[in-house]
């Protein structure tokens, strides 16, 4: 008896994983591509320049004057493929993204306090700065053009939870690189006419992999698509700066350089919701997504003037949010 009931068990979940593993098994060979396109709004680490400080000792300790989160909205455009091999569940995927803003960031003005405080912009190695006297005012602006690079390639499997009440999932894993190059121009102009500059450029480079999953389910009668990522990677980030410090309008600049590196072990995850529509008979997905960043290399400016105070990387939380239409072919 207990024979034939550890038969029947058995039988019964081979049938389960059957159902589980080859429901979504193709006769012949598929390839289909994407196109999708729309908004991509990055929030960055805080963005600081300039100081506010005692006038009488200007090596001394400082506050930070210009503090940015560098927010906007850029543009995004992504490139997918997907080759599904006959007689199995199995995916081959691969993407590309590309986005990018210009000219993120923000200006303003900011007082001399009077006797005893002062405004300064200090030079990127630290040596030199400029500063206001009691009743002068200095305005800081950025500008930072930021270009975004995404690939990836990897395999999924679809499974069918039909039996459990859902619908479809795909799981996968796969290689991901991402880059991200920064130009950021940084400008003080005095009440008197003299103007500062920083120009700056930062690198940054994910190599790692990224596990992939959509879960494919009707809410209501609507298909909706919900993805998930997580990605590791070990990123690198390298930054190179030149800073040209005028005191007076006209008068002499003073140039200064810095240079850092920076490698560091992160992680980043996604979430995106799409469903089915159709445009002029064409087949496509709106999305909406999100994308965390636990470490985004950003610039931590000299703090004071004097030896040792030079502009090296740090690291920050980042986010991307986004907004596309995605075309199917």
């Amino acid at each position: 008896m207990v024979k034939k009931h550890t038969s029947h068990c058995l039988i019964l979940s081979i049938a389960l994983i059957q159902q589980f593993t080859l429901s979504e098994s193709v006769t012949q060979a598929q390839t289909r591509f994407s196109m999708s396109a729309g908004a991509w709004v990055p929030v960055l680490p805080e963005y600081e320049a300039g100081l506010r400080g005692d006038s009488a000792n200007l090596a001394g300790p400082h506050a930070d004057l210009y503090r940015d989160d560098q927010t906007g909205v850029g543009g995004q455009l992504n490139l997918t493929s997907f080759y599904h091999f006959a007689g199995t569940r199995t995916m081959f995927e691969s993407d590309l993204q590309l986005a990018g803003i210009d000219s993120l960031g923000s200006g303003r003005r900011f007082d001399d306090a009077g006797p005893g405080q002062s405004v300064l912009f200090a030079g990127l190695d630290g040596a030199s700065q400029v500063a206001t006297m009691a009743g002068q005012s200095m305005t800081i602006g950025v500008e930072n053009d930021v270009f975004h690079l995404h690939k990836y390639i990897g395999l999924r499997d679809r499974f069918n939870l039909d039996w459990i009440g859902l619908g479809k999932i795909d799981l996968g894993f796969g290689f991901s690189y991402m880059l991200f190059d920064q130009d950021i121009d940084t400008t003080a102009t005095l009440s008197t006419g003299a103007i500062s500059r920083y120009k700056e450029d930062l690198d940054s480079t994910y190599l790692g992999g990224e596990f992939r999953s959509t879960l494919i389910q009707p809410v209501f009668g609507k298909l909706f698509y919900f993805d998930a990522r997580f990605g590791i990677y070990e990123m690198d980030a390298d930054y190179a700066g030149i800073s040209n410090i005028q005191s007076l309008p006209g008068g002499a600049l003073t140039r200064g350089t810095a240079l850092d590196t920076l490698t560091q072990t992160t992680t980043t995850f996604d979430l995106a919701i799409r469903t089915d529509m159709y445009i002029w008979g064409m087949h496509c997905r709106p999305t909406v997504g999100f994308k965390y960043f636990d470490d985004m290399a950003s610039i931590d400016h000299p703090a004071g003037i004097g030896v040792g105070d030079s502009a090296t990387l740090r690291t920050g939380q980042a986010y991307f949010y986004n907004a596309t239409l995605e075309f199917l072919f």
